[in-house]
C-alpha cells in the first residue's frame, strides 16, 4: 500500500502513531498519521489504513506531475535522454580529436586537449540530464 516511488526518494516518510486521546474516547485503537516533512495537515484519527491513505494523499499533493508530453511514456523519455547524453559526451570527445588533428598537437598538449574535451563532454551530458529531469520524472512541489 505504501508506494516507495510515490514518496519521492524518502523525503516524505510516514509517521503512524496511536492517538491516545482518540483511542480512549472511542474505546479502540485510533491511529494518526504525520509526515517527516512537517507540512502534513492534522488529520482525524482513524484506522491504520485510513492513516496511511491520508499520508499518501498528502504525498500526492506535494509531488507535481511530469512536465513531459503525456503521449510519450516515461521509459521512452529516459531512453531519449540517455541517447542525447551519449551524443553530447561523444560530441565533446570527437570535438577534442578534431582540435588535436587541426592544430597538429602532439605529446602532453594533445593528451590534455583530449582529456579536457572528454571531461567537457561528460560535463555537458550531466548538465543536459539536470536540465531535462523535469521532463522525465515527478518533481517536488
Amino acid at each position: 500500500m505504501l508506494d516507495r516511488y510515490r514518496i519521492d526518494d524518502g523525503r516524505h516518510l510516514p509517521e503512524i502513531v496511536v492517538d491516545e486521546d482518540a483511542s480512549t474516547a472511542a474505546g479502540d485503537a485510533r491511529w494518526r498519521a504525520s509526515c517527516s516533512c512537517d507540512r502534513m495537515p492534522a488529520a482525524p484519527a482513524g484506522t491504520r489504513g485510513q492513516a496511511l491513505a491520508a499520508h499518501l494523499d498528502h504525498v500526492r499533493t506535494r509531488l507535481s506531475p511530469t512536465r513531459g508530453p503525456s503521449w510519450l511514456p516515461a521509459e521512452v523519455r529516459i531512453v531519449v535522454l540517455l541517447l542525447l547524453m551519449l551524443a553530447v559526451a561523444l560530441g565533446g570527445y570527437f570535438g577534442g580529436l578534431v582540435l588535436v588533428d587541426h592544430y597538429a598537437l602532439a605529446g602532453p598538449g594533445a593528451m590534455s586537449v583530449r582529456a579536457g574535451s572528454l571531461l567537457g563532454g561528460f560535463g555537458g551530458a550531466f548538465l543536459l540530464m539536470v536540465a531535462g529531469r523535469h521532463f522525465i520524472a515527478p518533481t517536488r512541489a
